[in-house]
């Protein structure tokens, strides 16, 4: 029998969207790490070759300061561990892709730039290299992901005060939104561990409005994501900020990563101790059409994206109505999934943090407990969500119940976040 008008039509209509409709996938990425390009210790091609070898996707080399670009030669007699580092990179790369110069004490290696590590690395489809810079005063740490020139801090900004804390920040993601208007290439930045040497508040991210991600988990285990009785935790800050500004200052929200913050690659897993900065401790999840830059930025700043400490997502589905999050879960493994929010209508008034003497301390003010609630919690590898109507943001927060290996931070267990 054939088709009516109507009907062929919608037939067309859809066997054309459908095959418009690009295929997606989730990719595995690190955006913050360190080579001896700066302050990591090991050289920058074994770096990328771990992760690679791991199972990342994408990764960026996030040195203080500095890209990857011209020479930069290591010197292993002036490094304390630098004749054993040099030692291991040579045996394990052939000899002639190393360049060496002088011998014994003045023995100098030439470090590879970001251009041959794309070059050698980069594979269409499964590792992408991204350009990266962490751009570091005493305080304020801002990593600028595919950049195409430094962005660098304003050394006449004085962090030592809560103002000079805020115009760190405004020069950093000022300059971001300027290379990247006048470069068209999408990049962009964000803040990294807020409450190392107890740096930033909520309140003066709150000042940033064009500030849109920072890492609600760092692996360095000196940057203290789970704050103390005095200073907020990472996660406690990102919802006062959620809630602040989408109840309050009509402004977007703020998205969280999980990151690296790799120093150290020659530490022996039982090795580790309170000061070791590993790598695979911190990552993000991409759901995006293809592995390129313009493709994971551009999922990254709609909020498709997760990040984890070891907990895999199979599903994250939002709709107008609900939430629903499904884990795919390890053998043997317990997992508990909860939602977390602020309704509309929460009480708006924080008090300040004082010390023994009555001195307002310069750190997270205390807010009602409505600010960032659970909503919902089940021992599940799946849940959903139903939205009351009078939530400002939802967020998901997966815990596994396992030791986080190897122990670098005694009782931190896996999880993984969902956007809000």
């Amino acid at each position: 029998m054939p088709l009516k008008p109507f009907a062929v039509l919608c037939a067309l209509l859809s066997s054309v969207l459908f095959a418009a409709e690009p295929s997606v996938q989730w990719y595995k990425g690190n955006l913050h790490t360190h080579t001896l390009w700066s302050d990591g210790d090991d050289f920058p091609d074994s770096v990328v070759r771990w992760y690679k070898t791991n199972g990342y996707h994408f990764l960026a080399l996030s040195d203080h300061n500095v890209m990857q670009r011209g020479e930069k030669w290591f010197a292993p007699a002036k490094r304390k561990g630098g004749p054993e580092i040099a030692d291991k990179y040579l045996a394990s790369f052939p000899a002639d892709r190393v360049k060496v110069r002088g011998e014994g004490a003045a023995r100098e290696i030439r470090l590879k730039t970001f251009d041959e590590l794309q070059s050698e690395f980069g594979e269409a489809g499964r590792f992408l290299m991204l350009t990266s810079i962490e751009s570091t005063d005493s305080r304020v740490h801002v990593n600028v992901t595919n950049l195409r020139d430094p962005i660098l801090p304003d050394k006449a900004i004085d962090t030592s005060t809560s103002s000079g804390i805020v115009a760190a920040m405004r020069h950093a993601f000022a300059a971001v939104k300027a290379q990247r208007a006048a470069t068209g290439q999408p990049m962009f930045a964000h803040l990294n561990h807020p409450n190392f040497k107890w740096a930033v508040t909520a309140e003066e991210i709150l000042q940033v409005e064009q500030q849109r991600f920072f890492e609600v988990y760092n692996g360095h285990p000196t940057v203290y994501n789970e704050g103390d009785a005095v200073h907020a935790s990472t996660e406690r800050i990102w919802d006062i900020v959620l809630a602040e500004r989408l109840g309050r200052l009509g402004q977007p929200p703020l998205y969280g990563l999980a990151t690296d913050d790799s120093h150290n690659y020659h530490i022996a897993p039982d090795r580790v101790t309170m000061r070791s900065s590993i790598t695979g401790r911190g990552w993000i999840m991409v759901k995006a059409a293809e592995l390129t830059p313009e493709a994971l930025i551009a999922s990254i700043e709609k909020g498709d994206f997760y990040c984890s400490t070891g907990v895999t997502l199979k599903e994250i589905v939002r709709t107008s109505d609900s939430l629903t999050v499904e884990v795919q879960p390890e053998e043997g493994v317990e997992y508990r999934i909860e939602f977390i929010g602020s309704h509309k209508g929460y009480s708006h008034k924080s008090e300040p943090v004082r010390d023994a003497n009555g001195e307002v301390l310069r750190v997270t003010r205390r807010y009602s407990d409505h600010v960032g609630r659970l909503l919902q919690a089940t021992k599940s590898v799946r849940a959903t969500y139903k939205f009351k109507g009078d939530e400002l943001y939802v967020r998901a927060r997966v815990t596994a119940y396992r030791p986080k290996s190897p122990i670098v931070v005694p009782g931190e267990l896996e999880r993984a976040w969902t956007q809000p």
